[in-house]
């Protein structure tokens, strides 16, 4: 397992944002903001849904979204 999980994590942290907060403002499920932090990926929606939960989280928490998508496809 990487890093991208938990570096998402301590990003969010770090900005105190609230998975309910990400979830209110992107739609996204709190169960996929999860599995994306625990880097359960097997639990997301495949293909290009999974790459706009990345880019949906990490732009709602104000990060680079074309670098955190990339960090998501290798990992």
């Amino acid at each position: 397992m990487g890093h991208f999980g938990e570096d998402l994590r301590k990003e969010r942290m770090s900005r105190g944002i609230a998975l309910e907060q990400i979830t209110a403002e992107t739609k996204i499920s709190q169960r996929h903001l999860m599995a994306l932090e625990q880097e359960k990926f097997r639990l997301l929606p495949g293909g290009i849904l999974s790459k706009g939960i990345v880019r949906g989280y990490a732009g709602a928490i104000g990060l680079d979204q074309q670098d955190w998508t990339k960090r998501f496809l290798e990992a």
